[in-house]
């Protein structure tokens, strides 16, 4: 009777403690995209139900397939969408902010090389001193890097927003000369592993500084100057958009017509710099093309570099 009761007593004693990074966000969005596949699944045919499981990517392909749905039915797969697209900004967000101190680190780097092979000057100096503040203050750092964050989604929202209709045969040009090669390539598994967010451009260094072309003709469409954080400049063409990342400052307006060639910007992307942002590579160009909405290899239609196929393989 005593061992029964010392047992009962340790079973009551267990407790097992599950640490959960943000687990207000991760409850809201458990909750969120629980009643999206409820509600989704409210009028699906049973039979259907008992063919498969009903997963959200289930779900969504089985909506999208199916012919007059009714406005109904496309409120849900935007909410769907809507859902998956914040569970991926939740993962992405935790994994920049784990790797926090070592992207800090590595922009320091980045100002080192800098130093040593320019000279030191103000702005580096201001810029090194950025960095080191935020190495010893987590929750600014954090911040800096959420905002980073944010201001590249809104950038991505923009992009597809604009970037609709069929692009037909795509001519670009080299917005700036990849003399060193690229930094960071479409999908860059580097990239990624350093700062664990995907890269769905390519990256050219270039000095700080440096024109920034139009890749073709155009409308620039959208400007956006974050001080310190991620600036860029979007420029709309026949069927498809360009988007040049990390722009230091602008000579053109929105509106504006643009021909292929045109100066758009100067280049930036030096670690605590105008348009850098906490998420850079050092000097250069983020280059983006976008067509119907979704992000392509800039390379597949700009003209063949073969140094720069050779280099990737």
């Amino acid at each position: 009777m005593a061992e029964e009761s010392d047992f009962c007593y340790n079973a009551q004693m267990l407790r097992v403690e599950i640490d959960i990074p943000h687990p207000v966000e991760t409850l809201f969005l458990l909750l969120a995209t629980g009643g999206v596949c409820l509600w989704m699944t409210w009028d699906i045919p049973q039979d259907r139900q008992s063919q498969a499981s009903v997963t959200p990517a289930h779900a969504a392909s089985v909506m999208d397939s199916e012919a007059g749905g009714g406005p109904d039915r496309q409120a849900r797969i935007l909410a769907l969408r809507s859902a998956e697209d914040d569970a991926r900004r939740i993962r992405s967000e935790q994994a920049v902010l784990a790797r926090r101190e070592e992207i800090l680190r590595y922009g320091l780097k980045i100002l080192e090389d800098a130093s040593a092979h320019s000279g030191d000057n103000v702005s580096i100096r201001v810029a090194k001193e950025k960095l080191l503040s935020l190495l010893a203050d987590e929750r600014a750092a954090e911040e800096q890097f959420r905002e980073t964050l944010q201001e590249m989604w809104e950038a991505e929202g923009l992009t597809a927003t604009v970037a609709v209709g069929s692009p037909g045969v795509v001519r670009v040009l080299w917005p700036v000369e990849p003399d060193d090669g690229l930094s960071a390539t479409f999908l860059d598994p580097s990239y990624e592993q350093r700062f664990g967010i995907p890269h769905k451009a390519i990256d050219i260094p270039v000095p700080q500084g440096s024109a920034i072309r139009s890749a073709a003709d155009g409308v620039v469409d959208t400007i956006v100057d974050n001080g310190l954080g991620y600036s860029y400049i979007i420029v709309k063409h026949e069927g498809f958009v360009t988007l040049y990342g990390h722009a230091s400052s602008f000579f053109v307006a929105e509106g504006e017509v643009v021909r292929q060639g045109d100066v758009l910007a100067a280049s930036g992307g030096m670690p605590g710099t105008p348009g850098a942002g906490t998420l850079t590579t050092g000097p250069h160009l983020h280059f983006e093309v976008i067509m119907n909405g979704e992000r392509r290899d800039p390379l597949t239609v700009l003209p063949a570099r073969p140094e720069l196929r050779q280099a990737q393989q």
